[in-house]
């Protein structure tokens, strides 16, 4: 997958759960912090430093496949998950 791809499937993912951002949610803002890791990470930018082993398909399965109702989402999120790996 070229990184313009990624990107892209990146920013959708974003835009997805940044809706979904709120303190009573800890699991999406995990989420979000890996994503814009990842995200400037592909693009090159400056970014924190890794808090550890990439966990948002795990918590986006869980979040939204297993008891929710957002399976694409979440299948997104792994598929990014597994090319920034």
């Amino acid at each position: 997958m070229k990184n313009a791809e990624l990107l892209l499937k990146i920013d959708k993912a974003l835009s997805a759960i940044e809706p979904m951002l709120t303190s009573t949610w800890p699991n999406v803002q995990s989420i979000h912090r890996q994503l814009v890791w990842c995200r400037a990470q592909i693009a090159g930018e400056p970014s924190e430093p890794k808090q550890g082993p990439l966990t948002m398909g795990l918590i986006a399965t869980r979040e939204f496949d297993m008891w929710g109702d957002k399976p694409e989402l979440a299948a997104l999120i792994n598929q990014i998950q597994r090319v920034v790996e």
